[in-house]
């Protein structure tokens, strides 16, 4: 179901990087009952600093891990650059259970599996449509996927960007630090930096508009 919780043997994946192969448990996407396939979201409790690909949704209701201090719920971070469809075979459901590894059950007294709430499936659906949107080939696509919380500073050039906004970025990077983004790209060989200050919005197309009208 939408937004379960399940286990998958990431470490039998082919040619994928060493986190991937650390991974064990993901969130049902989609599902596409023609093909038996279902697309997973991987999510680790590793720290990951909030970006376009991976973002902190917190604690999952009746979500708990093994580990050496014993049965623990952390916060969980997804990855969006990590998703993968796999037949429905090579997925185990997670069931519910208790800080002492005690499995919840409903009233007929088969195990609950666990699932994200109503606020963290929203909003990790929201995130991934603008996540597929397109790939970020220039600086207004990449501001545009970026949390809706997040503007352009007071004291960014705006003449400057609005000479490079379009053009396409040979790479970038972004950096998260306080209340700040900093994304540091290249084009055509240059060093580019804009700063972005995290704001109370929560209107991503209001936010979107602005930045069009501003760099356009």
């Amino acid at each position: 179901m939408l937004g379960d919780v399940v286990r998958y043997n990431f470490f039998a994946l082919d040619n994928v990087d060493k986190d991937t192969y650390s991974l064990d448990y993901a969130i049902v996407l989609d599902i596409d009952e023609k093909n038996n396939t279902t697309k997973i979201l991987p999510i680790s409790n590793k720290f990951h600093k909030e970006s376009i690909e991976s973002f902190c949704i917190g604690y999952i209701p009746g979500f708990v891990e093994v580990k050496n201090e014993g049965y623990v719920n952390n916060k969980q971070y997804v990855h969006f650059n990590k998703v993968i469809d796999v037949n429905d075979n090579e997925l185990y459901p997670v069931h519910e259970q208790d800080l002492c590894g005690n499995i919840s059950k409903d009233d007929s007294g088969s195990p609950i599996n666990v699932a994200l709430d109503i606020e963290q499936l929203e909003k990790i659906v929201k995130k991934y449509r603008i996540y597929e949107i397109g790939e970020e080939k220039n600086l207004i696509n990449l501001l545009m996927k970026s949390d809706a919380h997040y503007e352009l500073s007071n004291d960014t050039d705006i003449e400057k960007l609005q000479k490079i906004s379009s053009l396409k970025m040979e790479k970038y990077r972004e950096y998260n630090f306080n209340n700040n983004k900093i994304i540091v790209f290249f084009v055509d060989g240059k060093r580019y930096s804009v700063k972005l200050t995290k704001t109370d919005n929560l209107d991503l197309n209001s936010r979107n508009n602005r930045l069009k009208t501003i760099l356009n």
